[in-house]
């Protein structure tokens, strides 16, 4: 019976110990299972090296030429999906962690990114409302910038704002940095490697969030195993600067580090290479015989029509938000009576016009001012319903004002635009005449001024496309 009792004794013993060493086990493995089933989105990994205690971007620093290289390759084909919002671009400026909170730590880190974004804006023609921007102060990567192409839509929480000052004085660099709210911090986790990935997580902290509402960045990149295998003529504009560095295919016989090549003044068409554009548009309504535009306050108002009348537009933008539109409109021809009603136009129009939306898109609000100056030589139904005696205006005119419009992208460069325009309105020179079809001559019936308010439409056809 003792011999019974003692062996139950034992093997309750080893129970509890299996079932403690089981407890232990399931503890110690629990975050291994939590990181094997966290989701990772598919990224690629630019990694450039700035100086100690300096912002300048500079190609013949480190591997940065080879990163240029690889980076203006890949973007060049992502560009569509980056302006299409189908995936957007990461940069994390990585600082020490002892002193991540100084003032001048976090505006040398701004400036850095500011570098790099704008590069991808000069060089590569991608704007800044598709890329994200945080300051890593895990310790790691230390004086280097990584870029992010994340194969994933741009979070709504995401930050895209970087401040900075040119200015090394504290109290500049105190106010840029205000703007920000609260900094913009991260804070690295790397996960190793698995299935050809380079796996790392970035922690979002971001007072201006409740953390319930923010997600961490879990980024899988492809381990770049390309080397500097690919050759690269690579142009830098820094702001002192342009540097160009040839780098040559790595070899077992020729292992020779990159020499830059001499320096030279960085050419102002260089610095600021920013795309420019141009359309052709139409207003649709003068090609259906519809004046575009009626005065106002000056007896009978009412909308006029007549013959059709060609007319072209030709609209330069530049400096991210401001184009001007020149316009021309021409029309002699019959109207419902052939021979004797007679409709004759011209118009030339200049209108400044400022896009307050997002910079270099052009798209969607515009305002303007305009100036116009034409002539006009108007005979029959239009004038004077009277079957047997012929009457005609004629006279010149001018108009300014302001106006409002929509232009609304439909794909491969075509677009619709619709523009109301409102302003002063003056006719001088007019005269009244009455038409004799015996001696083929115009007898003066009256002089006449006209002057008042004017409202005006168009809706325009266009089509735009890229100069330089």
């Amino acid at each position: 019976m003792y011999r019974m009792n003692r062996q139950i004794s034992e093997r309750i013993k080893e129970v509890k110990r299996t079932t403690l060493c089981l407890f232990l086990l399931s503890v110690l493995f629990f975050p291994v299972a939590n990181a094997q089933t966290t989701s990772y989105t598919k990224a690629e990994s630019f990694l450039f090296s700035f100086k100690e205690m300096n912002d300048m971007f500079l190609a013949d620093y480190g591997d940065n030429a080879y990163q240029l290289e690889r980076m203006g390759l890949l973007l060049s084909a992502f560009r569509n999906r980056l302006l299409n919002s189908s995936c957007h671009l990461l940069i994390i400026s990585h600082v020490n962690a002892y002193d991540a909170g100084e003032d001048a730590v976090v505006n040398e880190a701004s400036l850095r990114a500011n570098r790099i974004r704008a590069y991808l804006k000069t060089r590569l023609d991608i704007w800044g409302e598709c890329v994200a921007f945080y300051i890593d102060r895990s310790g790691s990567y230390r004086d280097r910038v990584h870029v992010y192409l994340v194969e994933s839509p741009l979070p709504w929480f995401a930050n895209t704002s970087i401040r900075y000052s040119e200015s090394r004085y504290p109290k500049a660099v105190r106010e840029a940095l205000t703007k920000y709210g609260a900094i913009p911090y991260v804070d690295l986790f790397r996960r190793g490697e698995a299935g050809g990935y380079d796996r790392v997580v970035y922690r979002i902290d971001d007072p201006l969030f409740d953390p319930s509402e923010l997600e961490d960045y879990c980024l899988a990149s492809v381990v770049d195993t390309l080397g500097g295998n690919i050759p690269s003529s690579v142009v830098v504009t820094t702001r002192e600067t342009v540097r160009l560095v040839r780098k040559k295919p790595a070899t077992e016989e020729n292992t020779a580090e990159e020499k830059p090549m001499k320096e030279m003044p960085v050419v102002e068409n260089e610095r600021t290479g920013s795309p420019a554009y141009m359309s052709i548009k139409t207003n649709l309504l003068p090609w259906f015989g519809v004046v575009p535009s009626v005065l106002l306050g000056a007896g009978e108002t009412k909308i006029h029509s007549g013959s059709f009348m060609p007319n072209l537009e030709v609209e330069w933008y530049f400096a991210g938000r401001w184009s001007v539109v020149v316009s021309g409109m021409y029309s002699n021809f019959a109207y419902k009576n052939k021979t004797r009603d007679r409709w004759s136009v011209s118009e030339l129009s200049v209108e400044p016009r400022l896009w307050p939306l997002r910079s270099g898109r052009f798209t969607w609000l515009t305002t303007g001012l305009f100036g116009e100056y034409g002539d006009f030589d108007v005979r029959g139904s239009a004038i004077d319903p009277d079957t047997e005696v012929v009457y005609g205006r004629t006279g010149r005119f001018w108009s300014m004002g302001a106006s409002v419009g929509c232009l609304v992208p439909l794909g491969r460069g075509f677009c619709a635009e619709v523009n109301v325009r409102t302003g002063y309105r003056s006719v001088s020179d007019g005269k009244k005449y009455r038409y004799d079809k015996i001696d083929d001559r115009n007898y003066l019936e009256a002089r006449f001024v006209s002057t008042g308010f004017m409202a005006g439409l168009k809706v325009c056809l266009v089509y735009r496309f890229q100069i330089r």
